[in-house]
């Protein structure tokens, strides 16, 4: 288990929040079975994309932005499915993370090469946050300019 936990760790490779992943991966892999549990995340339920993004979670965050295009046009159904996102995403990192720990100790047979290929292969893009913060200014600026500038013409 303490191997796990260093594994957890390694994967994650951010001191802050390894303990609520090694809780949500506990939950998941409850009695040795594979299964999904909640596992609520505030990150994951307001960054959604982003969040996936910032976990290396490439072709889940198009899926994502894909699905809540669609879900989105549906009256209250873009509202439940994004709050969906704080309980469900995390248990996508998870199962990255189990498929990234089988390919590298398939890989590596030292473990200090073994947690340094999941710090490297795992951890987080720092632009992803950046990449959301610019896009949410962009959207809101842009909000203000057709309230205010076309309301205005109108």
């Amino acid at each position: 288990m303490q191997e796990d936990l260093k594994a957890i760790e390694a994967y994650i490779n951010k001191d802050k929040v390894t303990e609520f992943y090694q809780k949500g991966f506990a939950k998941y892999s409850a009695a040795g079975v594979d299964q999904f549990a909640w596992h609520w995340s505030w990150w994951a339920m307001f960054g959604g994309m982003f969040y996936l993004l910032y976990r290396k979670l490439y072709m889940e965050a198009l899926i994502f932005f894909v699905l809540f295009a669609v879900i989105g046009m549906i009256p209250f159904a873009g509202l439940v499915a994004w709050i969906a996102s704080g309980g469900v995403l995390p248990y996508l990192v998870y199962k990255r993370y189990k498929k990234v720990k089988a390919q590298v100790e398939m890989n590596f047979a030292e473990e200090d090469e073994q947690f340094n290929a999941l710090r490297e292969v795992g951890g987080f893009n720092q632009w992803a946050i950046w990449l959301g913060v610019a896009l949410h200014v962009m959207m809101w600026a842009g909000m203000f300019y057709m309230l205010t500038v076309v309301g205005m013409q109108i």
